[in-house]
């Protein structure tokens, strides 16, 4: 499978890219041990199970970071899902210059 990268380049998928993604932001939350290492592996098996289900040709870096944000809130890791899409935010405001202007910080509330 290929996706579409920012730039509109395409590039091979790579499914350990979305896994070492998962892996920094749940260090900024977590100290990590094998257990959650093997159920954020279980994640990323999902997002890649998703992306071959959704049968899109070349899906997108924002496609795939969708995937990942909703299986990370379903699966219950709320506090990685918003450093992970807090980090997107951010890496997206410093690709377009915003770096010394904008900080991102995310808390979600759950409405009961």
């Amino acid at each position: 499978m290929q996706i579409i990268k920012r730039n509109g380049q395409v590039t091979d998928f790579n499914p350990d890219k979305i896994y070492q993604a998962i892996l920094k932001a749940a260090q900024t939350v977590y100290v990590l041990d094998e257990e959650l290492r093997q159920k954020l592996a279980q994640v990323t098996k999902k997002v890649v199970i998703d992306l071959e289900e959704a049968q899109v040709e070349r899906p997108t870096i924002n496609m795939i970071q969708s995937l990942v944000e909703n299986r990370l809130i379903e699966a219950g890791y709320i506090k990685i899902a918003e450093r992970y899409i807090a980090y997107r935010l951010q890496r997206d405001l410093e690709r377009n210059g915003y770096e010394d202007h904008i900080n991102v910080h995310l808390r979600f509330e759950q409405i009961l």
